[in-house]
């Protein structure tokens, strides 16, 4: 309670200023923004939020930026997002689909009434948001003093205003009012909290790109008042509550953990893994798979056999050298690779879901604008993603084995949640879970569960299946310890997974002391206990958190890498500790383009008895392994599922391609657009309709 308070008194007049509700952890200011597609805007802003650490309170400021709905008049807005140029006539004969688009896109959307001649205080105004699109507005009729008339009508004999588009279509708001588009006029600074567009990713990535240097000093000139942004000196709110705010950006203590070094199934020593990169040229892979035969299946009608016979001969040879053994045998094909237009999402889905759910055959989409151009650098990283398909091991982190016992798991647990808003698909949970000592073999476990619940309904069940696959691969014997990786978990929710998750599993480990062990076929043992009495697994629990604003600038440009950014095993365990659970920031990858992110780890169990320093090595560790780069990556592999790039999350997100048709989640976000309603989710709907991958796909990482 007291936290909330303070974190109003910080937020309000800035918020207030903005146009902002008072609690809002973030606002959005115009200057400086981007006319994007659909109608929408890009703009600059800024986040806030007062946190608690161990001996003070920190106020944690940073740049954020987001997709906004262009302000002004609600017709421009609609010929922008229908691609009709400045055809206002165009307005007056929508068809169906642009009329269920449009109502699609700005349906809650909040519009101002602006007649002609009418003046303004000025002042930000609110409005009200809309609820469904009218066709001909002007000629929609209702009845007024038990008189029926239109809308044209009255708007010229009560505000004598004469309609300049009568035919054009117009907006609900409240119960019955109707409004004509060409009077609405779109209130600005309102977020488009929808899944940012394929086609609109790039330019908005540019928009929003800060390179460390220039990032740092948008944040001091903002909080300084240099800028006239935040000034909590000025603030009416902070001095009447006897506080001060400390302008300047707090200064820390990190380190730098030893860089890994990977090995290979070739060369005298392993690679050294330098700025977060390493290179794979002369080097084979450790485990290569196995191809007895394949197939190249062209999707594009605009092909031309010379680039594929390129592209297959360029990909052969990059096996080939990695050493991958591939022989030429006309039965069922080891892995299918499908040459895709260069916007092709619906023929992707449906080429995963045959091969995922159908056949059971890995697949490898290469989408047009890649192939073509046949870039050795790029058909080499297709190639290590083939051999994991194929259940080989690119490589693994030397000298990993002392951090954990012999005979431990590492799991990765992610839910997958759909876009805000969207109340009527599930949300899609998966666990990741690796099979072997090197933490480079993972087994990937999917189910579905209420939408927007974080907390894993199915664990249980995953669970079991995880500890039988790793059994599989370990004579029968299950895991003797489980450091689990647990991604997007946000701090309200800490006291939730510890009393929640961490029940569950250690209800289950003690459950699976009734389990006998099993041969290699997957059957019991008799007499022979999975378990010894009172031995269950010991549990190490780590969250994992990308979603906060935390970020760290060098103090000196010979610690910065050379984006600008911190060097690659840069860790913070001290200073901006937590309050209550042993955390640390580790920032495992290098800079690219922007600010790097650290990753933020919280130690909710630690039933191992593990150091700091081994727990963060083992972290630092398992951002070395995944096995489709030859880069670290910003969270460990079994939970580098942030985005749609990584194990869990790339898990949830195909799972979107294994349901039977009729079941689509692109229907069911335009429907929760439409209906609003909670009402009309039906999970057992959802799950009956979702199809697990093949059993022989368990052990293949299909997925990447």
């Amino acid at each position: 309670m007291a936290l909330t308070l303070l974190q109003i008194v910080v937020r309000q007049a800035t918020n207030m200023r903005h146009g902002f509700a008072p609690d809002a952890r973030a606002f959005f200011v115009p200057n400086g923004s981007q006319n994007m597609k659909m109608g929408l805007q890009a703009w600059h802003g800024y986040f806030q939020s007062v946190r608690p650490v161990l001996g003070k309170l920190l106020v944690n400021v940073d740049v954020v930026n987001s997709l906004v709905y262009q302000p002004g008049p609600l017709t421009a807005l609609a010929l922008t997002f229908l691609g009709k140029s400045n055809n206002l006539r165009a307005l007056e004969t929508l068809t169906q689909q642009d009329q269920r688009r449009l109502k699609s896109h700005i349906k809650g959307v909040n519009i101002i009434v602006v007649r002609p001649g009418q003046k303004t205080d000025g002042r930000p105004k609110r409005g009200r948001p809309i609820k469904d699109i009218i066709l001909n507005a002007g000629k929609f009729e209702f009845e007024k003093d038990g008189v029926t008339t239109t809308v044209q009508a009255h708007y010229q004999q009560v505000w004598n205003i004469r309609l300049q588009q009568p035919n054009s279509f117009g907006v609900r708001i409240g119960r019955d009012a109707v409004i004509p588009a060409e009077l609405c006029e779109v209130v600005p600074g309102q977020l488009y909290r929808k899944k940012i567009p394929a086609d609109m990713g790039a330019d908005f990535l540019r928009f929003a790109t800060q390179k460390p240097n220039a990032r740092l000093q948008s944040i001091q000139d903002a909080v300084s008042g240099r800028t006239q942004v935040f000034d909590y000196q000025a603030s009416d709110f902070v001095r009447e509550a006897g506080m001060a705010v400390n302008p300047s950006a707090l200064t820390i203590n990190g380190r730098r953990l030893g860089l890994p070094r990977i090995q290979y199934g070739s060369g005298p020593e392993p690679i050294q893994a330098n700025r977060g990169s390493w290179n794979v040229v002369g080097k084979k892979l450790l485990i290569p798979g196995r191809i007895t035969s394949w197939l190249v299946i062209v999707f594009d009608e605009r092909a031309r056999k010379d680039n594929v016979d390129r592209l297959a001969s360029t990909l052969k040879r990059n096996l080939e050298k990695l050493g991958t053994t591939l022989s030429l045998n006309p039965y069922r094909p080891s892995i299918v690779v499908a040459l895709l237009p260069a916007n092709a999402p619906e023929l992707r889905r449906e080429i995963k879901h045959w091969g995922d759910v159908v056949r059971g055959v890995p697949t490898q989409c290469i989408r047009g604008g890649k192939w073509e151009a046949v870039k050795d650098q790029y058909v080499n990283n297709v190639a290590l993603k083939i051999n994991a398909k194929l259940g080989g091991i690119n490589s693994k982190v030397e000298g990993r084995a002392p951090i954990i016992p012999q005979g431990s798991m590492v799991i990765g647990m992610d839910v997958g949640h759909p876009s805000p808003g969207v109340t009527t698909r599930p949300s899609v949970t998966s666990l990741v879970a690796s099979v072997d000592w090197d933490c480079t073999k993972y087994v990937a476990f999917c189910g579905l569960q209420e939408p927007r619940v974080e907390m894993i309904q199915n664990l249980e069940d995953m669970l079991t299946k995880a500890m039988t696959q790793f059994a599989l691969c370990w004579k029968g014997l299950y895991p003797a310890n489980v450091v689990f990786f647990r991604d997007g978990v946000s701090e309200g929710e800490y006291e939730q997974v510890s009393e929640g998750e961490i029940d569950k599993i250690k209800s289950k480990t003690q459950i699976l002391q009734e389990l006998e062990q099993i041969d290699q076929q997957g059957k019991p043992i008799p007499g022979q206990k999975a378990y010894k009495p009172n031995a269950q697994p010991k549990i190490v629990f780590i969250v994992v958190g990308k979603r906060h604003h935390v970020r760290f600038f060098p103090r000196r440009p010979d610690e910065a890498d050379s984006s600008g950014n911190c060097q690659p095993g840069f860790i913070v365990d001290d200073g901006i500790a937590n309050a209550k659970y042993p955390d640390y920031y580790l920032q495992s990858h290098g800079g690219i383009q922007g600010t790097s992110r650290p990753s933020h780890y919280i130690v909710l169990a630690n039933e191992l008895g593990l150091s700091p320093d081994a727990y963060q090595k083992l972290s630092f560790d398992l951002c070395h392994v995944y096995a489709s780069a030859t880069r670290s990556v910003s969270i460990p592999a079994p939970v580098y599922c942030g985005l749609p790039t990584g194990s869990c999350q790339r898990v949830c997100a195909r799972a979107e391609n294994h349901f039977a048709e009729g079941l689509r989640f692109e229907d069911s976000d335009t429907a929760s657009a439409t209906t609003g309603g909670r009402s009309d989710f039906d999970l057992e709907r959802w799950q009956n309709g979702f199809r697990h991958a093949q059993l022989n796909m368990l052990r293949q990482m299909y997925y990447l």
